[in-house]
């Protein structure tokens, strides 16, 4: 594609430029016509929202998705009376990257378990699944790696290790950007794996945690470090739980890789000296691109605003001591990035980021080094699920805002402000799930960011 996608009516009947540019799975750009063109019609803009949506979203969705805000942004703007800065002239940017996927639905509320599916859908997930697990593992391995899962539901503790051992080898060997945390090894991973096993399973009625069975709970309802699976040592393995955390440990890279080397020399060229007020809105683990594309872009200067929508990172992301590890978060230097606090939503109705995430984001040994923390939270929960890691002073907490019923405290010193979708309006969560996210407490969110009074 080339020049701008379409052109978005204003108040006014004033015209914005929307341009969708599309990158590849290591962040080559594959819109450079549509991005010189857009350079071009930077002089005169006062600001530019740039958007990146989160998994599973092909061209359509993802521009539905981006229309959806762009539309309730605007609505909410006249219905309210909200100002615009002066001389407000927007240019907007929807990022448009490899992240479909059957496999974690999360926008459309994903069949963690796996149940039966007489439509053939559970076939078709685990098809890709192996196609994009495979594809990533080195020429020699691909047919071992193929030959042990291909029409298996079932396999035993040796076939499971091997399989465990070729996929960590390539897709999670590196310590985790997010927390510093060291890959675990095939044998613990295989632990991880037999708690996801047991996520096939209901969860018991009283809450707890998918397969846990925990003698203590912590403050937000997370099991304990230590808690052990409810599952038979000597239980067979499904290869397709295998295959599921793997695609999260592709998908996150990918993000991450968008965001580095595709989505940052722009973010850097916007941020020259002099340039316009920019707002970063990023959902799922499309707020890994945005947060990674300004984590490396040396901008000249501070971009306006961020507001992360259910983001798929480690809540450690922005701390400034992990854990008590004495490393700091991928992200911990990002908050002072901006002008304004960044502002990220989090919502227990997230069920993805409540129930899965930390199980497939599971290092090893973090913060507690002789204790295997399966599913803990705390210590591997997602932002979008649980919330930041506080830290007095630069973290707070506001429950989400309703339209015209108060603002966020920008001026507290706070340089992240989590915001809590689990409350509720009218009989119903502010954030009821994972895709839900173009909705009136986020529209209203951005206008809190970026309205001039």
């Amino acid at each position: 594609m080339s020049g701008s996608f379409q052109q978005i009516t204003l108040e006014g009947g004033a015209q914005a430029d929307f341009f969708l540019l599309r990158y590849d799975e290591d962040g080559r750009l594959l819109s450079p016509r549509a991005e010189e063109d857009l350079k071009r019609r930077l002089p005169g803009v006062s600001d530019v929202y740039l958007f990146s949506h989160g998994w599973n979203n092909i061209f359509d969705k993802a521009l539905e998705r981006y229309r959806s805000f762009i539309n309730g942004y605007m609505e909410q703007r006249r219905t309210f009376a909200i100002p615009t800065p002066q001389g407000y002239r927007p240019l907007l940017i929807g990022i448009i990257w490899p992240s479909t996927s059957f496999v974690f639905p999360w926008e459309a509320g994903p069949d963690i378990a796996a149940a039966p599916d007489p439509e053939g859908r559970e076939a078709a997930e685990v098809e890709e699944m192996l196609e994009l697990v495979a594809t990533s593992l080195p020429g020699a391995k691909r047919p071992e790696f193929t030959e042990r899962i291909d029409g298996h539901t079932a396999i035993g503790r040796a076939d499971a290790l091997k399989l465990a051992g070729l996929v960590l080898g390539t897709l999670r060997s590196e310590a985790d950007p997010d927390d510093g945390s060291r890959a675990p090894t095939a044998k613990e991973f295989l632990d991880t794996w037999q708690v996801l096993e047991a996520g096939a399973h209901p969860v018991p009625a009283d809450g707890d945690e998918i397969g846990l069975v925990p003698d203590e709970e912590h403050e937000d309802g997370a099991p304990p470090v230590g808690g052990a699976p409810a599952v038979a040592a000597d239980i067979p393995f499904d290869p397709r739980s295998l295959l599921r955390a793997a695609t999260v440990w592709k998908m996150k890279a990918r993000a991450g890789d968008v965001g580095a080397h595709g989505v940052s020399p722009l973010v850097g060229h916007i941020l020259q000296q002099g340039g316009p007020r920019l707002h970063l809105i990023g959902h799922s683990f499309g707020a890994r691109v945005l947060l990674s594309a300004l984590a490396t872009a040396a901008p000249a200067r501070k971009a306006h605003s961020m507001l992360l929508l259910q983001p798929a990172v480690n809540r450690w992301c922005f701390a400034g001591n992990v854990a008590g590890t004495g490393r700091k978060g991928g992200y911990h230097a990002v908050p002072d990035l901006l002008e304004r606090p960044l502002v990220t939503t989090f919502s227990a109705h997230d069920e993805p980021l409540r129930t899965f995430f930390h199980l497939a984001m599971r290092g090893s040994q973090l913060g507690e080094p002789e204790i295997a923390a399966f599913g803990n939270t705390d210590l591997y929960g997602a932002l979008g699920g649980y919330g930041p890691a506080e830290e007095p002073g630069r973290t707070a907490k506001a429950d989400a805002i309703f339209p015209d019923k108060g603002r966020y405290d920008l001026e507290s010193g706070a340089r992240i402000i989590a915001v809590d979708g689990s409350i509720e309006f009218d009989g119903q969560p502010a954030i009821p799930g994972h895709g839900e996210v173009s909705r009136p407490v986020t529209w209203w969110a951005l206008h809190c960011l970026t309205r001039p009074d």
